[in-house]
């Protein structure tokens, strides 16, 4: 995160003040995977503003005045939850998003959860059967299953081939074929494909449509980032020394 962002963070959270009562109780929702960026506060079930702006590839600095738009609209209430878009998408985006919601969530004690940004698009909203579709990049496509508007199973990369195969089955099983990249990155023929972008808003949805257990596992784990692949990890090389278990004196 850069430090105009983190600068923001500070003046915005820690300048808040609190006073004992009744006071709203209100969600936060950032999504930041994509081109689209948007926030959303709930009361309870209630949607009650969403603010959507052009993330681009500076989504750390064009979140901050959505986002104090938000929370000054939230004023003195209370925040009993955020919940962040996780992609895949963007990976900054994504990083930025989770930043933004743990550092609320640190401010007003409450947990932040993350959920895939594949739940918040509009035909998986649906609740039907679909099938989202993205360019990996390095010559693979990943294919991801939903229905009910939850992902039912882990990302499956492929060669174009198989790609094309499973895409074939979909049409074949009345499955919706959904991506969040252009279509024409994907190389495929005449199907049809809905190009759909992640929303905040979408993101409260598939967080109220869950039992409160699912609610609990969720705000148990720290939200990470949809990765296609394991993250790739550089191990620092070791000294000749240090391989001999020699340690310097």
């Amino acid at each position: 995160m850069d430090e105009d962002f983190e600068s923001f963070l500070d003046w915005r959270l820690y300048g808040e003040v609190y006073h004992q009562g009744v006071v709203a109780v209100y969600t936060i929702a950032i999504e930041t995977t994509s081109s689209r960026g948007s926030v959303a506060l709930a009361r309870g079930c209630e949607l009650i503003k969403t603010v959507e702006f052009e993330a681009s590839r500076r989504p750390s600095e064009l979140l901050m005045e959505p986002l104090g738009e938000i929370l000054d609209l939230a004023g003195e209430g209370r925040i009993e939850l955020v919940v962040v878009g996780t992609g895949p998408g963007s990976y900054n985006g994504a990083r930025v998003g989770i930043a933004a919601g743990q550092g609320i969530g640190i401010v007003h004690r409450c947990p932040t959860v993350g959920i895939s940004s594949l739940e918040s698009l509009p035909t998986v909203r649906s609740g039907g059967k679909c099938v989202a579709l993205g360019d990996a990049r390095r010559g693979t496509f990943f294919t991801v299953d939903l229905n009910y508007g939850r992902l039912l199973a882990a990302p499956v990369l492929s060669d174009h081939l198989k790609f094309e195969e499973r895409v074939q089955r979909a049409v074949e099983d009345g499955e919706a074929l959904v991506t969040l990249d252009e279509v024409s990155r994907l190389g495929l023929g005449d199907y049809q494909i809905r190009p759909e972008l992640p929303c905040a808003a979408f993101l409260l949805e598939s967080w109220l449509s869950r039992a409160d257990d699912e609610r609990e596992e969720l705000a148990r784990l720290s939200p990470q980032p949809f990765y296609l692949r394991p993250p790739h990890i550089t191990k620092p090389k070791e000294s000749p020394g240090r391989e001999q278990g020699i340690v310097p004196g």
